[in-house]
């Protein structure tokens, strides 16, 4: 019979060692406990004895044994992204007390979606960096769902993304940069050259979607459905503006995207906007703050940001 989570936790709270998770990883990244030892600095009879003592642990086994190395175990499998992102964050807790105590008189934890990243960091943080230098701002990408959950966690001070359709309780809401959906391409597309194209003149061409339930996806399946066509598909599904750009790089296909998702792709000629009116209003992206304490530093970045929006 499985040990209750309870004695599990305890055990590990009072024996468990990063170095533990650190051995875990690396013989699941190398498959085999030799190189994961070489990788570390330990013997492989040391970094053996410290797998052992893990499994023991968690009373489970973790990885299989057969002639060229190790593989996980299916409990393994699950385990190891766990302890993945325990390890990922020591490093930012020694990154953030690093940067602290050196260089870093405060910093500002920003929640941000890819559109605002894109359309609004790019432009902005390299000047609020220059503006203060000894501000350590750490950006984490995240979707607007995600960043919801973390409201009340403590973990972010501020967040970028659209309005979300009901704002939490003691925070407000802020536009700073207008959006809009565009019809984007590679800048090898026969289409580049033309103009004042009508959404009809498209429908015969190949497109790329975005992921469902995102607000493209939405307006694309509504574009088509109110013309009653069924334009040929590329199967790619994405929120990555990267894989986007690639796709689009590669073939002579179509995306529907907001503006500000693939603003810096568009400013360099990697993409390029086809002269085609989209008939969908599309929600501008703005700061997301408490509206009770925040910290000096979260109240400097928002200021700079509202003050370049307004300029």
């Amino acid at each position: 019979m499985s040990l209750p989570a309870s004695t599990i936790a305890s055990r590990l709270m009072v024996k468990a060692r990063l170095r533990h998770l650190q051995v875990l990883v690396k013989v699941a990244e190398y498959g085999s406990i030799q190189r994961a030892a070489t990788a570390i600095g330990l013997t492989q009879p040391t970094t053996t004895t410290v797998l052992a003592d893990l499994e023991t642990l968690l009373d489970c086994e973790l990885f299989q044994r057969h002639a060229r190395g190790v593989r996980p175990t299916q409990i393994g499998r699950h385990l190891i992204p766990i302890a993945r992102k325990l390890l990922d964050g020591m490093q930012e807790l020694a990154s953030v007390a690093s940067a602290m105590s050196s260089t870093a008189s405060s910093v500002v934890r920003v929640a941000a979606i890819s559109s605002a990243i894109s359309g609004v960091l790019s432009y902005a943080l390299p000047r609020f960096s220059a503006a203060h230098p000894d501000m350590l701002v750490q950006i984490q990408e995240l979707d607007i769902e995600h960043i919801g959950a973390l409201i009340g966690t403590g973990e972010m001070d501020v967040a970028l993304c659209r309005q979300p359709e009901v704002i939490p309780a003691g925070w407000s809401f802020t536009a700073l940069a207008s959006d809009r959906l565009i019809v984007a391409c590679g800048p090898g597309h026969p289409l580049v050259k033309r103009r004042s194209l009508a959404l009809q003149d498209l429908w015969d061409e190949t497109w790329m979607l975005g992921p469902a339930p995102s607000a493209p996806r939405k307006a694309f399946d509504a574009l088509t459905a109110s013309a009653g066509v069924t334009p040929p598909l590329r199967l790619v599904s994405s929120r990555s503006s990267s894989v986007f750009w690639s796709m689009l790089q590669a073939q002579n296909i179509l995306a529907l995207l907001p503006y500000r998702a693939v603003y810096q792709m568009l400013s360099t000629g990697q993409l390029r906007e086809l002269d085609v009116h989209v008939p969908i209003p599309f929600e501008a992206i703005g700061v997301l703050k408490p509206n009770g304490e925040i910290t000096d530093a979260a109240s400097g970045f928002v200021s700079f940001l509202e003050a370049m929006a307004s300029a």
